[in-house]
């Protein structure tokens, strides 16, 4: 597996072993561990927060994509995604006080993961630049309850796609208009790269606590770039 997952197929195989990735290194924390903080920006979420994150937005993502219809999981509050910021305090995560069991959480990672890698088995073999989706955020838009501008994050974004270029990997950013153009494997791509930094959190919240990794094969330490980690 490459550092970067690019193919459609690359990115079906991380999606697929991601569900127990994360698992392996949230399975035997305590609760103090699960809640534990740092100084960080990186630490600032727990590993319980980092997992929810991943949950819900693998999630989100998904519905975005393909319409709640297409996900295989149980009911649950669809008013959890009417927007990607419930609160302050579930910026971009399940609500906690509802959804904060972690096998709950990991079982609903696991249905949105598989789902999307299903998704990539059929664009394998298909030329990227078929469909293309537009995303208009505008130019003063923030990531989440954060002051963080969404044009600024995208612009590394795109620097991680192949080719490395705004104009390359099918993503093609236009901040004059606050927008940016994304094949459907680059959007999927994407959306692996924000796992797998939030799985790379985790196993920093687990060095900080004495513990090794439970995968270290996992690809989590490649995106400098796009999420440097301060």
């Amino acid at each position: 597996m490459t550092a970067y997952p690019q193919s459609a197929a690359e990115c079906a195989e991380v999606f697929r072993m991601f569900p127990g990735w994360t698992r392996g290194e949230i399975a035997g924390l305590t609760n103090d561990q699960l809640a534990r903080t740092g100084p960080g920006n990186w630490a600032q979420w727990s590993p319980l927060r980092q997992l929810s994150h991943v949950s819900y937005i693998t999630t989100r993502w998904f519905m975005v994509l393909f319409g709640a219809a297409a996900l295989p999981w149980r009911p649950v509050d669809m008013s959890q995604f009417g927007t990607f910021i419930n609160s302050p305090e579930d910026d971009r995560r399940f609500s906690a006080s509802r959804y904060g069991d972690p096998e709950w959480l990991l079982e609903r990672l696991g249905e949105a993961c598989g789902a999307a890698a299903e998704r990539l088995d059929g664009l394998a073999g298909s030329p990227e630049g078929e469909e293309i989706l537009l995303f208009v955020f505008g130019r003063g838009a923030v990531v989440g309850t954060t002051d963080e501008k969404v044009l600024a994050l995208w612009g590394r974004n795109v620097e991680c796609h192949p080719g490395g270029g705004p104009f390359s990997g099918g993503a093609t950013l236009d901040t004059s208009r606050g927008e940016i153009r994304l094949t459907l494997l680059a959007t999927l791509r994407h959306l692996i790269w924000d796992n797998l930094i939030h799985l790379r959190s985790i196993r920093m919240h687990r060095e900080a606590m004495g513990l090794a990794p439970a995968h270290p094969e996992a690809p989590v330490g490649g995106y400098e770039p796009a999420y440097p980690v301060q």
